[in-house]
């Protein structure tokens, strides 16, 4: 049956086999216990308790030599293959433990990677150096799939209803803008804008079923107003470029804009104050590794003390 390798190795040791192997390569019972710091009768009685479980004798004994019989050979060969292997697992899992080495695979929205996760990720990275981190950076609507099928250790993206049934952790809200073109006289004198004077406007939008689309469809509905988007695009560089022409006005979270060219655009404030919560999703039903909880961690204690330059526009 599967299961009699089990029954068969409870009847041993790992004790009374390293007992065994060390007076193989002692040569010397008395070597072999000085070595592993034991009577000379301890360990004699492991290796005596290791052949009576197995029913054969795995050693020659008399006064002067100690030699292995063909049973021996066969057990120390195959201890000697796996033993190594073994001894270097457990060595990786004490050190995954404390936090000496790991890895860990990360999803998170393209906009915090740039900004947020960079200096996270660096202080991170200083306080433990032996762990790897590794970061995917994908659309919501992904980060999401690779968490349900626990492709990720955790992922870094915008509370959603679809993520109903998952621990999410929050860690920091951010602030959405309205980006508007700069020569638009209808905001010129303006510092914040509601949804009413942005809906005048043609819309330049997330695809529906990305999680911030989803967000700003829900707000447009609380002021009764059904979202028509003029573009439907995924990159915050081309919806950008579009307002800047005179094309139309979008709404993006601040650390998506870091790095875009917004000379010929203008950033308001929404009225009301509007933000998105960023928080740490785990995948359901898996235990963390030592590395990704030690990870969530340090997110949830730093990620609200991460301060972004003032953007230009």
């Amino acid at each position: 049956m599967a299961g009699d390798w089990l029954n068969d190795l409870r009847r041993v040791n790992l004790n009374q086999i390293g007992a065994f192997s060390a007076v193989v390569e002692c040569s010397s019972f008395r070597a072999a216990a000085a070595r592993l710091h034991l009577s000379q009768s301890a360990l004699s009685v492991q290796v005596q308790q290791l052949e009576s479980a197995l029913g054969v004798k795995l050693l020659h004994r008399d006064t002067r030599s100690v030699q292995l019989t063909d049973e021996g050979a066969r057990l120390i060969e195959v201890f000697n293959r796996s033993g190594v292997e073994l001894a270097r697992v457990i060595t990786q899992l004490k050190e995954e433990g404390r936090l000496q080495r790991g890895a860990i695979l990360l999803a998170v929205l393209p906009s915090l990677a740039a900004t947020y996760m960079a200096q996270l990720l660096q202080r991170f990275q200083t306080q433990h150096p032996g762990i790897r981190v590794k970061m995917r950076d994908v659309d919501s609507r992904r980060a999401h799939e690779q968490i349900e099928a626990g492709a990720v250790d955790l992922a870094v993206l915008s509370r959603s209803p679809r993520g109903q049934g998952m621990v999410f952790t929050p860690l920091f809200d951010e602030e959405l803008l309205a980006v508007v073109p700069a020569s638009d006289p209808a905001f010129a004198k303006l510092d914040a804008v509601g949804v009413r004077e942005l809906a005048r406007n043609p819309l330049l939008l997330n695809p529906t079923g990305v999680d911030l689309r989803d967000k700003l469809d829900m707000l447009f509905q609380s002021e009764g107003i059904a979202v028509e988007a003029a573009q439907e695009l995924t990159g915050t560089s081309t919806l950008v470029a579009l307002v800047s022409l005179g094309m139309g006005v979008s709404i993006q979270p601040r650390s998506s804009l870091y790095g875009l060219d917004l000379s010929r655009c203008r950033l308001l404030a929404f009225r009301p104050a509007t933000f998105r919560e960023i928080g740490v999703l785990m995948p359901p039903g898996r235990t963390p590794s030592p590395a990704a909880t030690a990870f969530k961690d340090f997110l949830v204690e730093h990620a609200a003390s991460v301060s972004l330059p003032d953007l230009a526009g």
